[in-house]
Parts: C-alpha cells; sequence; structure tokens
C-alpha cells in the first residue's frame, strides 16, 4: 500500500512539473511572439504601432513575473518613445530598466540603458548630469561594444561644445573616430570636430575635413548634403572666391530628393545669406523659401531665423507682419521650453518619490500603510512648478549678465546693479509669499497660480530690457524694430532723418550706446512721461553726430532728474564714447534730451 500511494505521489509530481513547464514554454512563446512583432514594425520605422507591441511585452513580463523579460520590456518602450520624441516619458522608462539591469548584474546592457540617459539629459540642457551619465557608461561597458564607446565620447564632445570648452569637443570626438569601427559614426564625429574649428573661426582646417570627407565612398547622400553645405558655408565665412553657389545648390537638391526637409530649412537660410550682397530678390525669394518650409514642419528656431532675413530684405510695409509673427513666435517658444523643462523635471521628481516610496514601503510595511502618499501632491506640483519658473528666469538674467561682461566695464557695473535691485524690491517678497502660500493649505491654488503668474510677468518684463544687442550691418534695422516696439495709440513715434546718419557704419561699441540710451529714454517715457507724441530727429555735421529726443510729457520735478538712475545711466554711456549729452527738462512740458559723439 505504501508503494502504491509512492508511486501515485511520484506521478502526480511529474504531471504538476509537465503542466507548469507547459505553462512556463507557453508563456515565453507568447513573449517572443510580441518580441518578433515589435521588431518587424520598428524595421518598417512604424514605431508608434512598435510602442504598443513592447508595451505588450511588458504585460506578458509581468504576468510570467519575469525580472528579465520586464527590463527588456522596459527599455523597448524607453527606445520607441525616444524615437518618437517623448524624451521624457522615455527618461521614466530608461530609469525603471537601469534599476532590473542593475539588480540582475547585466553590465552591458545596464551601460547602454546609461547612455540613452545621458543623450536625454543634454538635450534637456543638464550636460552636468549627462557627463556623470557618460562615465557611468564607459564603467560598465568596460571595453565592450565599442561603437557605443565611440558614441559616448561623442556625447560628452557634444557637451563640451555646448558649454564652449572646445579643446575638450575635440579631443572626446578625436577618442570617438579612434575607437569605433562604423564608417557612418566615424564620418559625423569628423564632421562634428569640423563645426568645432568652424566655431573657432579656424576656416582653412574645417575646410580640408569637410573636403576629406566629400572624398569618402561610402558617405550617405544626406551626410553628404550636411557636409556639401558646411563647406560652402563656410568659404562664404572666409571669403572664399571660389564659386562654392554649385555646393549649396547641390545640397539643396539631394535634400529635395532625399526630402529632408529640416536640412532643406538650412539649406534655404544659407542661399539666402549668399545672394543677399549679389542679389535682393534671389536672397528674399530664398529667405521666404524657408520661412514656409519651417513653418510646415513646425520648427520655431528656424521660423523665427527666417523671420529675421525676411524682415531685413522686405519693405518696411511688409516687413511689419512678419515682425509681429516673431514677437509671438519668441514668446511662445519660451513658454513651450519652459513647459517642457518643467516636464522633465516632473518625471525626474515622480520616479525618484516613487522609489523612495517603494523602499520605505518595504522596510516600514508594518507600520506605515502610506495613507498620506497623495495628500499634497498639487501643492508639490506647484512647487516644482515654482521652481522652475524662477530657475530658468534666473539662468535669463544670468545669460543677459555674461553678455554684458563683453560690453564697457561701467555699463556692466550699472545694468548688474539693477537688475539685482529689481530682482530684490519686485520679486523678492512675491517669491517667498508664494511659496509660504504653497506651504500653508488655507490658500486656495488658483491664488498660488495668480502669484507665480505675476512673478513669471515681473521676470520676463526684466529679461526682455536687458536683452542681447544685434549689432552690425543690420543695426539700423534693429533699432527700428525697437521704436516700432514703443510705438503704439497712446504715444507716437515719430522719427526724423534717421538714414542720414547711417546707423549701421558705426562700430559695435558706439551701436550699443545709442541702442541702450534710447531704450532707456522710451522705457521712461512709457513708465513716467505720460507723453503721447515722441520726435527723434537726427543731424550729421562734418563727422560729429547729434541725435534729439523730445516728448510732450510731464517731465520731472524740479532738480529731480539726476535722482534717476536710468538718465544717469546714460551720462556714463555717452561719456564711454567720449560723447556728451544735455538734458532739458519743463515740467509738465516735457523732456527734451541731446546728445553728440563723432561718427
Amino acid at each position: 500500500m505504501k508503494i502504491k500511494n509512492l508511486f501515485l505521489f511520484f506521478v502526480i509530481l511529474c504531471i504538476h512539473t509537465a503542466v507548469f513547464s507547459f505553462q512556463k514554454e507557453i508563456a515565453k512563446v507568447s513573449f517572443d511572439s510580441m518580441f518578433k512583432k515589435m521588431n518587424y514594425y520598428a524595421k518598417k520605422q512604424e514605431n508608434t504601432t512598435a510602442l504598443i507591441y513592447a508595451r505588450k511585452m511588458l504585460i506578458e513580463a509581468l504576468k510570467n513575473n519575469n525580472e528579465g523579460q520586464e527590463a527588456e520590456s522596459y527599455y523597448n518602450i524607453a527606445q520607441f518613445q525616444r524615437k518618437l520624441n517623448v524624451k521624457d516619458s522615455a527618461f521614466y522608462y530608461y530609469n525603471k530598466s537601469k534599476k532590473l539591469f542593475l539588480q540582475r548584474k547585466d553590465s552591458l546592457q545596464l551601460g547602454k540603458t546609461l547612455f540613452q540617459l545621458s543623450i536625454i539629459e543634454s538635450d534637456f540642457g543638464s550636460y552636468a548630469e549627462s557627463d556623470s551619465l557618460a562615465v557611468l557608461t564607459l564603467k560598465y561597458l568596460n571595453g565592450r561594444n565599442v561603437n557605443y564607446i565611440a558614441a559616448t565620447y561623442n556625447c560628452l564632445g557634444i557637451n563640451s561644445k555646448k558649454q564652449f570648452l572646445y579643446d575638450d569637443a575635440i579631443s572626446y570626438y578625436e577618442a570617438a573616430i579612434k575607437i569605433s569601427k562604423n564608417k557612418t559614426g566615424i564620418n559625423i564625429y569628423k564632421n562634428n570636430i569640423a563645426n568645432v574649428y568652424k566655431e573657432l573661426k579656424n576656416y582653412p582646417k574645417a575646410i580640408l575635413i569637410f573636403e576629406d570627407l566629400l572624398k569618402e565612398t561610402e558617405i550617405y547622400k544626406r551626410t553628404k548634403a550636411r557636409v556639401l553645405d558646411n563647406l560652402a558655408h563656410i568659404k562664404m565665412l572666409n571669403n572664399s572666391k571660389e564659386n562654392f553657389l554649385q555646393d549649396f545648390l547641390q545640397a539643396a537638391s539631394i535634400r529635395e530628393k532625399e526630402n529632408d526637409y529640416f536640412g532643406l530649412i538650412a539649406s534655404y537660410g544659407n542661399l539666402s545669406d549668399y545672394f543677399k550682397e549679389k542679389d535682393k530678390v534671389k536672397s528674399l525669394f530664398y529667405a521666404i523659401k524657408m520661412y514656409e518650409m519651417a513653418k510646415k514642419e513646425m520648427a520655431l528656431n528656424g521660423l523665427l531665423e527666417a523671420i529675421d532675413k525676411v524682415v531685413i530684405l522686405q519693405t518696411p510695409q511688409k516687413a511689419i507682419k512678419y515682425y509681429k509673427e516673431s514677437i509671438f513666435l519668441r514668446d511662445s517658444l519660451q513658454i513651450v521650453e519652459t513647459k517642457r523643462q518643467y516636464k522633465f523635471a516632473k518625471i525626474k521628481y515622480n520616479y525618484e518619490e516613487e522609489e523612495k516610496q517603494k523602499l520605505k514601503f518595504k522596510t516600514l510595511a508594518a507600520e506605515s500603510k502610506l495613507i498620506a502618499l497623495e495628500e499634497n501632491n498639487q501643492k508639490k506640483n506647484l512647487l516644482i512648478l515654482g521652481i522652475v519658473f524662477i530657475a530658468v528666469l534666473l539662468f535669463i538674467v544670468y545669460r543677459r549678465k555674461q553678455q554684458h561682461k563683453k560690453r564697457i566695464l561701467q555699463e556692466k557695473y550699472n545694468t548688474e546693479t539693477r537688475i539685482a535691485k529689481r530682482l530684490h524690491d519686485e520679486l523678492g517678497n512675491d517669491i517667498y509669499n508664494a511659496i509660504t502660500k504653497v506651504l500653508n493649505p488655507k490658500f486656495k491654488i488658483e491664488e498660488i497660480v495668480n502669484d507665480l503668474d505675476k512673478i513669471y510677468l515681473q521676470t520676463r518684463s526684466i529679461s526682455h530690457e536687458n536683452d542681447s544687442i544685434e549689432t552690425g550691418e543690420n543695426f539700423e534695422a534693429y533699432f527700428r524694430a525697437l521704436v516700432a516696439n514703443y510705438n503704439s495709440d497712446e504715444c507716437k513715434i515719430m522719427l526724423k532723418d534717421l538714414a542720414s546718419i547711417n546707423l549701421s557704419k558705426l562700430n559695435k561699441e558706439k551701436q550699443i550706446v545709442v541702442y541702450r540710451v534710447f531704450n532707456e529714454l522710451f522705457v521712461n517715457m512709457k513708465k513716467h512721461s505720460k507723453a503721447s507724441l515722441v520726435v527723434l530727429s537726427c543731424k550729421k555735421t562734418n563727422n560729429t553726430i547729434e541725435m534729439k529726443y523730445i516728448d510732450n510729457g510731464v517731465g520731472f520735478k524740479e532738480n529731480a532728474i539726476i535722482l534717476k538712475n536710468g538718465l544717469q545711466n546714460m551720462e556714463t554711456r555717452i561719456k564711454s564714447i567720449n560723447g556728451t549729452i544735455n538734458f532739458e527738462n519743463k515740467s509738465d512740458k516735457g523732456l527734451q534730451v541731446t546728445f553728440n559723439f563723432k561718427k
């Protein structure tokens, strides 16, 4: 009887093992089937459909309780989201896969995942984070998969170039070339080195690299078009006597055949620049083609560049439409970038919070049931929004300050002092009050949002008033744009004989002084003078230029003029170019400012 029971137990055990193995095999077949379908659509570049099957793979992996399949699924989901340009979500899923690959000690796949994370951090401008991840990538790859290692050096090179560390960038690109076994990759890295030499204005060296690239027999059509376009552009910058127009036209022709629309935006822009001094009609023709292509592809930066070209080449009556569009686009671009940065910051924050809560749940599961996990989520998100807004806007102010370092020392000091004072006086209390309200549950969300909106508008105003100045041959058009910006139904601004003094021929320092002085006057007019009419008259006598500002506003109270920092700054600026300035103030009858300087 015992033998019979033992035999029966053995038979049941064998049946159970066979059923379990069969179920496991069925689950593996189902996962592999989804994997094959995902690869099929990936090869056809149907990334949206491929993403659907990557998600189905994840469902199967979770059903199978298979950690390896789960890690692979997270990685594939992230890959297709990156290809679809949903980089913030891709970042989240790469992190999920990174954690599992680390647990499984799969150093090769972990290295690949870290590389993808470093690329995304670089795309969002987090260069220090990107560099750290790239260094970890090299550690975990440990000499394996040389093309990934080369691509990692290339990422380090890109980060260095974007931070103006040109020598470091060249070193990293050369390291990528040295280790890479992929001809296409090597050509890309050489192209990157040439572009660094272009930034350094070492045009002969850049030209040699591009000419060598054109000799490559295996160069792809799109790469060839990019090299031809870059080569012709550098020859133009180098004032080459060669006829490089054919290179521009050939690059554009290849891009048209290849449907490389983003490449065509660059080609049309370069052709417009080529004809700018030779044939204004053709230059305008290509500028408009660039505008139309950028608009079609929703390439905002290209569209803004195209509008700037069109505005210079068009008549003032036609240019005003494009100018108004550029103002709207620049504001929109800033809003889009702020939202993009906020969304990315939120993804990172939520992932970190998710990992913290998982750890907390494992260690304190018996004591804490995570009842209040989501209680303050909305306020936390608003706080993040406020931090991101402030960080972005403070970065803008910082960037303006860096640009001011290249200008005259006295103007730099006055500008930095004014910005610091406005940040303290206008924003300090508002920021503190907004943060206090966020931390106090009694305040309504709408009130907090209104405070943040106010902070944004105040900071945007500070940023606009300290923007960079376009100098050179296009300065007169740029100055007229300043005047147009302050011209309104409430206050008309009249220009008299502006063309007679030829502002575009002034040197850079004098152009900056002219722009800053009148910007100060227009800001004062808008804020304080209550003027309805402003006349800006110009006169050139021998080698001396006289510019006169007259308004019909309220003027200043007696002796109050010397207390105005903005007007004191004007005097400092005029003295820096050996000029003179004179203020004539009549209370309730307006203000007249005259300044003279040598041409």
